[in-house]
């Protein structure tokens, strides 16, 4: 075999996550505006169930807000998604925290804002806490890397 072919060889099984990242990214930012431009609609329109529900409103923006910038978490994530900083497995786990915890943040405060009681969120808040945890995960293994580094 020449060196050649070993090269392309070992470039078809390195995993690119930059391209999984734009592509997230983006979407998740689509998705992010379009539920803001709604949020401001029910506010625009005086949705009676919307505006007699503090605890609603004030979950829906969390989760407009925590999907917005995890979505630009995730585009600015894609200079640093296939850097040879971090060993591969590492890289590889940092990336699906990273996507993981870009969904289960803002989805459980949606969730916990669609049906709930009295004073205390639904029990889909409950994916909230693991999903920071998964950008915190992912956060730490950047930031560990960014101290390896000598430039």
């Amino acid at each position: 075999m020449s060196p050649a072919a070993s090269s392309r060889d070992v470039e078809r099984r390195t995993v690119l996550y930059a391209p999984r990242h734009l592509r997230f990214g983006w979407s998740a930012l689509v998705i992010a505006l379009a539920f803001g431009a709604t949020l401001e609609a029910l506010l625009g329109f005086k949705a009676v169930p919307y505006l007699l529900d503090p605890l609603r409103e004030e979950l829906w923006r969390l989760a407009h807000f925590h999907a917005s910038m995890l979505a630009l978490v995730n585009l600015l994530y894609v200079s640093w998604a296939d850097r040879e900083t971090i060993a591969p497995h590492a890289r590889r786990a940092a990336s699906q925290a990273l996507l993981a915890g870009s969904i289960l943040l803002p989805l459980g405060f949606f969730l916990g804002g669609i049906h709930h009681y009295e004073g205390d969120p639904g029990i889909g808040i409950f994916l909230a806490p693991p999903g920071a945890l998964l950008v915190l995960v992912t956060a730490v293994a950047q930031a560990r890397a960014a101290f390896r580094t000598r430039r």
